[in-house]
């Protein structure tokens, strides 16, 4: 990984340690058992839970038992090194994937992104141990979970079409446990054939419509049904600290793989003051007060020999990007007819700027941009298939490509 040797640390209680498979002598790790597509028991989950957690040792919803109601399940907390101590007293039962020290000031992208690879290499190695038992790759389970620290409770909609019109129907919510959920979506006929599949946030303000049909292709967060193997050529950004979920979606969906949202399934969470993106303190190098820093103060002139704030300029970016994008797009201001065009990367521009996202790979699948005019252009760690002919197929406003931007473009 990262073009060079990573090495995971896994802390396995005893108890736990069934799940996995340890060589003969040596009792070194191997792999992860996983079971098969066909294996049909209610008495376990197939798909291994990944929790990324920082800051969240006492607060976090870790303790999954009642939530699958006693059945035998695989749950791992992914932490950080220097947190490693901390989780293991209050979570003495748990297993635990310890991130290398090089990932402490890493975002949530780093953490997924490790899991991403870490599962897809356990299912290649699952793979060839079980073909030497005569069982076919294909026939070996490929999903994972990837869950949020912070959800508390899982929902489940019925919907009642007795009325006189076909049009009308009745629908209410009722708690559900997690076991009931992922059984279901795991039994779903051709499940294997999706790569990501999730459910709804729940709200209180939910509308009908939103839940009339039962399934529905759209961003899946939170909750996350992850199948490693057909994405395998799909990353998440490691150097991400928000919106990263937003930015695999579209980068699944422009590869043309299968998204699926069960609408009448829906995840609540609990909104937990610390931890999580709290986490990072956005502070200055030159002074111990703590004085406030704004979003505007994020960024410095290119040649700034000393920056002054002591956090990643990763998201020092994102954040400013969030907070202060009109300066860099003026046109795009509420312009939300004339999107921004971002190329193979999402960023959040903020709830004032559109954003439309377009993957210049070939083959991919992206939305009709013929009789679309940008109102500005965000390139950001894009693919080598950004040439000129590329950007020439797109339609900007008077004055988004004028002067110095004109220039730049033809340089890029």
């Amino acid at each position: 990984m990262l073009g060079e040797e990573i090495q995971l640390h896994f802390i396995i209680p005893k108890s736990k340690e069934h799940h996995f498979v340890f060589s003969h002598p040596g009792r070194q790790l191997e792999s992860m058992r996983l079971p098969l597509v066909t294996d049909k028991s209610q008495d376990y989950i197939k798909s291994p839970t990944f929790t990324p957690t920082t800051g969240r040792h006492e607060h976090g919803l870790f303790n999954l038992y009642h939530a699958m109601d006693g059945a035998s399940h695989l749950h791992v907390l992914v932490v950080k090194e220097y947190e490693m101590a901390i989780y293991k007293k209050y979570w003495p039962n748990h297993i635990m994937l310890v991130l290398p020290s090089i990932f402490n000031s890493a975002g949530v992208g780093a953490a997924h992104f490790l899991i991403k690879e870490l599962s897809y290499h356990n299912l290649e190695l699952e793979r060839n141990r079980q073909e030497e038992l005569g069982i076919k790759p294909q026939d070996i389970w490929p999903f994972i979970i990837i869950s949020d620290d912070s959800c508390v409770m899982w929902n489940a909609v019925e919907i009642d079409c007795s009325g006189e019109r076909k049009s009308e129907y009745t629908w209410a919510e009722r708690n559900i446990s997690l076991k009931q959920i992922l059984q279901h979506i795991e039994s779903t006929p051709n499940v294997t054939h999706y790569a990501l599949i999730g459910m709804r946030k729940w709200s209180s303000k939910t509308k009908s419509g939103e839940i009339k049909e039962p399934f529905s292709c759209c961003h899946i967060h939170d909750f996350v049904m992850l199948n490693v193997d057909l994405t395998q050529n799909v990353q998440y950004n490691q150097n991400r600290f928000m919106c990263d979920d937003v930015d695999f979606n579209l980068r699944a969906y422009s590869a043309g793989l299968l998204i699926c949202q069960f609408n009448r399934f829906s995840v609540m969470k609990k909104q937990i003051a610390v931890g999580g993106q709290r986490s990072f303190h956005i502070k200055s190098k030159v002074s111990d007060n703590p004085v406030s820093i704004t979003p505007a103060q994020y960024i410095c002139a290119p040649d700034s020999k000393h920056t002054f704030l002591a956090a990643p300029a990763q998201l020092l970016l994102e954040k400013y990007l969030q907070y202060h994008s009109h300066r860099f797009f003026p046109l795009s201001l509420k312009n939300y007819n004339h999107p921004v065009l971002s190329v193979d990367c999402y960023l959040n521009l903020g709830p004032q700027i559109a954003v439309c996202y377009v993957s210049s790979r070939p083959h991919s699948l992206n939305v009709s941009c013929s009789d679309m005019i940008f109102s500005g252009l965000l390139l950001y760690l894009c693919d080598s298939f950004v040439v000129a002919s590329f950007l020439k197929k797109f339609h900007f406003l008077k004055g988004v490509l004028n002067g110095q931007r004109e220039w730049l473009l033809q340089e890029v």
